[in-house]
């Protein structure tokens, strides 16, 4: 009797061993469900005769009252990346967050289902600019 108590302890450590592993795998699989998914607003449009992609991309998370996203100003190719963080709460969006190109950038806005209106209002721009922004399934670029 006295042979068989390591190998039962070896034995409930290990069923102990794989019971955690697996908590900890449910866990971790629940919370990238409950993950916010990005939502990407956009006005961004290709001009045919120049080859060049002309506006704002928004993209931050759905449901998250403190968010962070990203502001992507494009002139041309490939837009310049603002990172941004700020409150989404109850449809209502504020966000900021700095543009080596434009200085201080501060977005309010109301989210709707279809749409995103905002206000973009940037340090070094002449004044503040209203735009109107519709979902897309990814970034241009």
């Amino acid at each position: 009797m006295i042979d068989k108590v390591p190998q039962m302890n070896a034995f409930r450590c290990a069923r102990a061993l794989v019971m955690v592993c697996v908590i900890s795998f449910a866990h971790s699989d629940s919370y990238a469900e409950t993950k916010p998914a990005p939502r990407i607003f956009s006005n961004v449009e290709y001009i045919e005769e120049a080859g060049d992609l002309v506006g704002y991309e928004l993209e931050f998370p759905k449901n998250s009252p403190r968010t962070t996203g990203v502001l992507r100003i494009y002139e041309g190719g490939c837009g310049e990346r603002v990172p941004l963080s700020g409150m989404d709460t109850a449809g209502k969006l504020y966000l900021h967050g700095e543009s080596q190109v434009y200085g201080k950038v501060e977005i309010r806005g109301k989210v709707g289902s279809k749409l995103l209106k905002i206000t973009l209002r940037m340090e070094k721009a002449v004044k503040p600019e209203t735009l109107v922004l519709k979902p897309i399934p990814k970034p241009h670029c």
